[in-house]
């Protein structure tokens, strides 16, 4: 008698686990569930509530200026005075010959362009020549290049044969 109860208690286990994975791959938990009446919501419509409702849109940027200046933190004066100083930086322009040797990875490529000041930011570069299917075009040789020249105009220099 113990044989037979533990031989139907085994198929049991069969059967259940045989609903459940019908269940599983048969259910509606692979579609897209939206709530009755749902819409996107479109950029004239955010503009329009928040017009009729007496509010502004800012940048995080703008934002967290205000807030700065609200508690003092900076005064405009100073802000401006920041800027300026960055700006001179920013006019010195920075130009150096770039070496891609056969075997080099773009990420070393991009690397050394911002250790350089060619580019702000290696991550940049990279992802613009991801974006344009371009990664894997760069070809290895001498090529000159500067801080004044735009992501895209780098990227053009080094994947240009």
């Amino acid at each position: 008698m113990f044989n037979s109860g533990l031989r139907g208690f085994g198929a049991g286990l069969i059967v259940a686990a045989g609903i459940l994975a019908l269940v599983h791959y048969q259910g509606s938990d692979n579609q897209e569930v939206k709530a009755e009446g749902s819409e996107s919501i479109t950029y004239e419509e955010v503009k329009t509530y928040l017009k009729n409702e007496g509010l502004v849109a800012v940048e995080e940027a703008q934002f967290e200026q205000l807030q700065a200046a609200q508690t003092g933190e900076k005064k405009p004066s100073e802000d401006t005075k920041e800027k300026s100083e960055e700006e001179a930086k920013e006019e010195q322009v920075h130009s150096t010959t770039l070496v891609i040797q056969k075997g080099t990875s773009t990420g070393e490529v991009t690397n050394f362009l911002e250790n350089q000041k060619i580019i702000k930011s290696s991550d940049e570069l990279l992802n613009y020549l991801r974006s344009n299917n371009m990664e894997s075009k760069v070809r290895f040789g001498n090529y000159e290049v500067n801080s004044n020249m735009s992501i895209a105009e780098i990227a053009k220099t080094i994947t240009s044969p």
